[in-house]
């Protein structure tokens, strides 16, 4: 069990040393960071440290063959986030070149297409609002659900969205989707 030192200093150290391993994929030395428990890379870290589940702060500061490793040990792609950042929620909010890379792996690993975040955003409602087309094609490929409605605030579908935006391309590409005929994938 991890110990959080009362030290402030000691504290930071431990958070540092918690931080590089997560930055440089070092999959044993986080292990032992965060206390040796036996499924560390899917128990939420430490309230104190402000570092939430070990797969989400690795889609922010870990390679992603890392992130690999951790799914690959356990790690659950479909992780209860409160704060509204399940993991293809939180790839698509980094500024990571390869957040792509990291979506598709989250899918090849089984995370949900249709996963709940912030303000019940979809992974494509979110998508939308940062107008990244690759990300539309990637979620839709996966079987996301374009027809989807927000359970809040103006209940709106990923399309509505893209439309009162004027995001024409990725409007466009959820209003195909939605026009194909459930259960056949064109090829």
């Amino acid at each position: 069990m991890l110990e959080i030192p009362d030290d402030r200093c000691e504290r930071h150290r431990l958070f540092k040393a918690i931080d590089d391993a997560f930055k440089a994929g070092d999959f044993e030395v986080l292990g032992t960071a965060l206390g040796g428990a036996p499924r560390w890379f899917d128990e939420r870290m430490p309230f104190e440290l402000g570092l939430g589940h070990p797969l989400e702060y690795a889609i922010y500061w870990s390679p992603l063959a890392f992130i690999s490793a951790l799914i690959e040990a356990g790690s659950n792609p479909n992780y209860a986030d409160h704060a509204g950042f399940p993991s293809i929620i939180a790839a698509l909010s980094t500024e990571r070149r390869d957040r792509h890379d990291v979506i598709r792996t989250l899918i090849e690993h089984g995370a949900d297409p249709d996963m709940r975040g912030v303000n019940d955003w979809t992974p494509l409602h979110y998508a939308v609002a940062m107008r990244d087309v690759e990300a539309i094609r990637l979620l839709l490929a996966a079987g996301a659900d374009p027809a989807l409605r927000t359970r809040i605030d103006d209940c709106s579908t990923a399309l509505e969205e893209a439309d009162d935006a004027g995001f024409e391309t990725g409007a466009a590409l959820l209003r195909g989707a939605l026009d194909k005929p459930a259960g056949r994938d064109e090829h």
